[in-house]
């Protein structure tokens, strides 16, 4: 019996080591959704480097296929990267709206650029950005600059059309008051860990940066939406919810402190813009802002295999394709 308890320790701890190691050093990815065709396919399983960009410390350690984590009670710290991140590499980070999520985007933006989309072209710092080889449109044509998307960020513009926006950066100082910017400063706030309150009637409301709409995707789940305003028993906002007006932003308290209190804040990390190649079908920053930096895990570097999720037949040429 003592050897049997011995080797269901030894197994355990194995364990452990294994997914420290996928969390920290490599991980294997499923890409699910089309955003990166035709360089990376739907259905592409990827390798993925955790340390390029600076092995992340893993606060929790996700048990495979599941939404289910374990704490590590590990303080937040991420080592020394090889390199920085660059204007167009392909990153793998986690779901700004949903951190289960791990998407695959390619970076546009960087810290402190600035960013806008004109019928269909994307220009950095004024200069256009072209569409990587490999990207695709799916239409001929796209939306006229007239019309406003109420999905897109900061509902202004679509995704064929975006007005000029700077990407933040560490160390920018923010004005926090009744006319700034909800949609672009709250995020962030949240992003840095600051605690973000809405006191108004008797009722307190924290805001959050997941959505309700991603987390039903993901765990099929319609409680979830009893947990956020307008439910009458609702905890939590986002801040680009439609229930979040202007006129409430007088009884925003940030970290116990009401907003007149709060003149400025100093951005502590970098900020980054993502986008598919595949424009036309890619639900990226044009939707949900900005990455964190906090939220990058690394590159993918190589397809070690390949299935087609329509006909699962595998696509043996795909094997050993490097992401560019």
């Amino acid at each position: 019996m003592k050897k049997i308890i011995k080797e269901i320790k030894s197994l355990f701890f194995l364990i452990l080591v294994v997914l420290f190691l996928k969390e920290t050093v490599v991980e294997l990815y499923i890409v699910p959704t089309s955003s990166m065709e035709k360089n990376i396919l739907r259905g592409d399983m990827l390798v993925g480097s955790r340390y390029i960009y600076g092995m992340k410390i893993p606060e929790k350690i996700w048990i495979p296929f599941s939404a289910i984590s374990v704490p590590t009670f590990l303080p937040e710290y991420r080592l020394p990267a090889f390199k920085k991140v660059e204007r167009g590499d392909v990153v793998v980070f986690e779901y700004p709206r949903d951190n289960v999520y791990k998407y695959v985007k390619r970076c546009i933006g960087l810290p402190g650029d600035t960013l806008s989309i004109l019928n269909r072209k994307v220009y950095v710092n004024n200069q256009e950005y072209l569409l990587p080889e490999g990207g695709q449109f799916l239409s001929t044509e796209g939306f006229d600059t007239s019309f406003q998307d109420q999905n897109i960020f900061l509902k202004n513009g679509n995704k064929d059309n975006i007005p000029e926006i700077r990407i933040p950066k560490k160390g920018d100082i923010v004005e926090i008051n009744e006319e700034m910017n909800w949609e672009f400063i709250l995020p962030i706030l949240i992003f840095e860990k600051n605690i973000v309150e809405l006191r108004f009637n008797d009722q307190t409301l924290t805001f959050t940066n997941e959505d309700p709409y991603d987390l039903f995707r993901r765990t099929a789940n319609r409680n979830v939406f009893n947990n956020y305003a307008p439910s009458p028993k609702a905890k939590l906002i986002n801040p680009w919810m439609s229930v979040m007006k202007k006129e409430y932003l007088k009884y925003l308290f940030i970290n116990n402190k009401p907003i007149t209190e709060v003149n400025s804040y100093e951005l502590k990390q970098n900020y980054f813009w993502m986008m598919g190649d595949n424009r036309d079908n890619s639900e990226d920053s044009r939707y949900w802002g900005f990455v964190p930096e906090n939220h990058i895990l690394g590159q993918p570097i190589i397809t070690w295999f390949s299935i087609d999720l329509e006909s699962y037949l595998p696509r043996l040429k795909r094997i050993g394709n490097v992401p560019n």
